[in-house]
């Protein structure tokens, strides 16, 4: 079937997910996507599939099965014209499809790869909070048909089968609740560094420790053109999965920023805090902030640029000892129009430098004791030639702390070293 670009971009603009995209935009993407009818009882596409794109419904409607064609086959939802069908494998490290999809009626879709979309996300980020709030209303949804499903079979039971029906509606509950939130990790775990960049002559080592299955602790690397490397690591307010979409609206803010930059040019942190401090004030929901510290570091001669929205302090190690590194700056997302203290460091052979969050510093004991940015500063001064400095904090963390205790908030630690000699 054979459609006028025209009739594309008029399509594009009554879905919801492109809603207030620019002309130009709903133009550029009128000529990537292409146009598909399925037949009813077409099976779109498999669950362990490899997922590459994305569908967009324009008619009909498609079932998200689980255990396709199988005993155990159960519908997850009912999706129409306007829903997005199979965004989240893009998600996904492996891009692995979570659930099969199967056209319950003649159904048309708009399909769009994978590349195609990582590309507008760049050049419009705001769409990274506006997938991650649909597929949030998707698992919520997922939910409410899930329970109408256990509601209506449950009618149908005797009243001698009470005690079994509660029994199986609990299990039924906890196994949907453990597989939302099993999804949801992978999709934070993948939007994560998956590798640790490598410079000559420093060590960069990462802990990053979820108090939950989920969290809002963050950190990132951006190598720029020029050599240099930006470290960031931050922390969204709350716990769970708001305070999980939050952290992952940020990264790709933060990404696509560092993608838009023109090259050649230095690159200032306060600048970049300023930015995202003005996209993420449209797009956090009210009372939710996020602190973050944003590093730039020239390996070539040991200077680090650094700004701070909010982030707990980072602590620099040298010779002379150990000494807390001040800028300021309001958390991002609470007001716009802030601005954002830069400074400016060195970093000899042999110092280090040292970015947690608050999971360390307001840890408790049993006495209701902080761990506190004192005593972090006493633990790195007592040991200035321990190398692994991270596994240091944890045994240092786990003897101030009440054995055998719940962790109480996401922990991440980074740590970069200027190796001697270099």
């Amino acid at each position: 079937m054979m459609m006028k670009a025209t009739s594309y971009e008029r399509l594009l603009e009554q879905i919801p997910l492109f809603a207030g995209l620019p002309l130009e935009e709903i133009q550029s993407l009128s000529a990537t996507v292409h146009l598909r009818d399925f037949p009813a009882g077409y099976v779109l596409f498999r669950e362990g599939d490899t997922g590459d794109r994305f569908f967009i419904i324009t008619h009909g409607q498609v079932e998200v099965v689980k255990f396709l064609e199988t005993p155990d086959e159960r519908r997850l939802s009912l999706l129409g014209a306007g829903d997005i069908l199979g965004e989240m494998s893009l998600f996904y490290p492996d891009r692995q499809r979570s659930a099969s999809a199967r056209a319950l009626e003649q159904a048309q879709v708009l399909e769009i790869t994978h590349a195609e979309f990582e590309t507008l996300l760049q050049r419009q980020p705001e769409m990274a909070f506006r997938i991650m709030r649909a597929m949030t209303v998707r698992l919520r949804n997922t939910e409410q048909l899930t329970i109408r499903e256990l509601q209506e079979r449950n009618l149908q039971l005797a009243q001698a089968y009470q005690d079994l029906k509660a029994a199986q509606a609990q299990l039924i509950e906890q196994e949907k609740n453990e597989y939302e939130l099993a999804l949801a990790r992978r999709i934070q775990q993948g939007i994560l560094p998956t590798d640790i960049p490598a410079l000559p002559g420093w060590e960069l080592t990462t802990l990053w420790q979820p108090a939950h299955a989920v969290g809002g602790d963050f950190y990132d690397f951006i190598e720029f053109p020029d050599g240099k490397l930006g470290i960031a690591i931050g922390d969204a307010t709350g716990k769970g999965v708001p305070a999980a979409l939050v952290m992952a609206t940020t990264c790709s803010i933060l990404r696509a920023i560092a993608a838009s930059l023109p090259g050649g040019e230095p690159v200032s942190p306060g600048e970049f805090l300023f930015r995202s401090n003005e996209l993420l004030c449209r797009q956090v929901p009210p009372g939710m902030f996020v602190t973050c510290l944003l590093a730039v570091l020239d390996p070539a001669n040991g200077e680090l640029r650094f700004a701070n929205a909010g982030h707990c302090l980072p602590c620099q190690q040298s010779v002379d000892g150990v000494s807390e590194l001040r800028a300021t700056g309001m958390p991002l997302g609470l007001l716009p129009g802030m601005k954002y203290e830069e400074i400016t460091t060195f970093m000899a052979p042999g110092d280090r430098l040292v970015l947690v969050s608050d999971g360390l510093i307001e840890a408790h004991n049993a006495e209701q004791q902080i761990f506190s940015t004192r005593r972090l500063l006493e633990t790195l001064a007592a040991r200035p030639d321990e190398v692994e400095s991270i596994p240091y904090l944890l045994e240092t963390l786990a003897r101030f702390t009440t054995p055998g205790e719940e962790q109480e908030d996401d922990l991440t630690i980074l740590a970069l070293t200027r190796l001697p000699g270099f």
